[in-house]
């Protein structure tokens, strides 16, 4: 393919140029301009066309009849060069053959009569330019030939951004593919090619190129441990204790990486290796249930889980023998809270009061009214959602729901320790 730009020279001797078009067939009348002399006397006439010289006595001073008796014909768009010859003198005739060219510019068809035209010669005249990387399949130099066929490929702009930079060139034709190899970028086996390699270019594209790189990587993870419960019926339902605690283990997890210009894109597993085990913890939780308020009934043991103080005496009725005074009121018990006011841990014993009567950490000494009931030692440890309706003094707090039941609201005689 030629792909330079074309310069061209004019023709220095007269012809004539014309343009065909591709859907309607013109005929060309002969452009020979011809001057009709009165033979005066026969002289000698030379008529040439091409490599072919026929010389002949003329009598006539008409170039075409001259043309005629020398045996040439003429086609309907073929000129004469008369520059040689004068009439009633003699001289030559030269026939100048028209040539009619097909040119394709870019999908756009013409038709051009040339008269011993190079391509050049046409193209200088018809105002056809080429750019220094449009391509022409013939060259510009060669003289132009009848039923001749031009195509013209025009340059359009590439751009392939990849690795940071980015760089233009001009293709007439390809695909992504042959963009990328023209370029010298050379692309790795994972490497994304926006859009794809095999797309046509057309005009103005834009490639961008992606490089990806694949890295196996490790990393350490805990493995954590599980949870083993065993029920003893030696402590409360409430009640449970760690008897092993539990370590997390360790493991090495293996993954591929997946790099796309340098920046982490995804992640795959591969497998993992524990490198140590976990401790699994223990734990024992009670089986056995804190008796109801019922049992209580009739007798003098303590629904309190809190332990009578060794210098705190009590008669033969478990009512304090010794205590600074006695408060007469009405009672009402809760269970289920997750701590207290005051932070102690919620449990039988430790009762919910107004603070301002009895501060938290006074001690304290519950029986029933009637004697039925004895809630025995406690702590004022907590408020109770009673102190805004004043209609009760204390809530006790009871190890379930059915003792808080059989409770209900009770009249009870309060004895202030300290």
């Amino acid at each position: 393919m030629i792909t330079n730009s074309v310069s061209v020279n004019a023709r220095t001797s007269k012809m004539s140029f014309k343009i065909l078009t591709a859907v309607i067939t013109v005929l060309f009348v002969c452009s020979v301009t011809v001057t009709t002399f009165a033979a005066t006397s026969n002289y000698e006439v030379t008529v040439t066309d091409g490599e072919k010289s026929v010389s002949i006595s003329a009598k006539t001073n008409n170039p075409l009849e001259l043309v005629r008796q020398a045996g040439f014909k003429l086609g309907a768009n073929d000129d004469l060069d008369l520059s040689s010859f004068t009439a009633g003198e003699g001289g030559e005739i030269v026939i100048e053959r028209a040539n009619i060219i097909r040119v394709e510019d870019n999908g756009i068809i013409s038709y051009f009569v040339g008269y011993g035209d190079t391509l050049g010669d046409i193209f200088s005249k018809e105002g056809i330019s080429l750019g220094e990387n449009d391509e022409i399949g013939a060259d510009p130099s060669k003289n132009v030939f009848d039923g001749m066929r031009v195509f013209i490929k025009r340059a359009f702009g590439v751009s392939i951004s990849s690795d940071g930079e980015s760089q233009k060139l001009f293709m007439t034709k390809g695909t992504v593919k042959d963009a990328i190899e023209k370029s010298g970028i050379k692309l790795g086996k994972d490497d994304i090619v926006v859009p794809s390699l095999d797309t046509p270019l057309g005009g103005l594209t834009d490639i961008r190129i992606f490089r990806v790189k694949y890295d196996t990587k490790k990393e350490t993870q805990p493995v954590e441990y599980e949870t083993e419960v065993i029920r003893s019926d030696d402590m409360y339902i409430d009640e449970k204790e760690v008897v092993t605690k539990g370590v997390d283990g360790e493991k090495t997890v293996f993954y591929t990486a997946k790099y796309v210009d340098g920046k982490l894109d995804d992640k795959f597993f591969e497998y993992e290796r524990v490198t140590q085990k976990p401790v699994n913890e223990v734990v024992k939780v009670g089986t056995k249930k804190r008796a109801t308020l019922a049992s209580h009934k009739n007798n003098n043991a303590p629904i309190s889980d809190l332990a009578v103080p060794a210098d705190l005496k009590l008669d033969e009725n478990g009512i304090p023998v010794d205590y600074a005074y006695c408060v007469e009121g009405k009672a009402t018990a809760y269970t289920g809270d997750p701590e207290t006011a005051s932070g102690r841990t919620p449990m039988p014993g430790h009762i919910a009061v107004d603070p301002k009567e009895f501060p938290y950490g006074t001690e304290l000494y519950v029986v029933s009214a009637d004697g039925s009931y004895v809630y025995g030692y406690c702590v004022a440890a907590d408020t109770g959602g009673f102190v805004k309706m004043g209609n009760t003094d204390i809530d006790l707090y009871m190890d379930n729901e059915d003792m808080c039941d059989d409770w209900g609201n009770r009249g009870v005689k309060i004895y202030v320790l300290n």
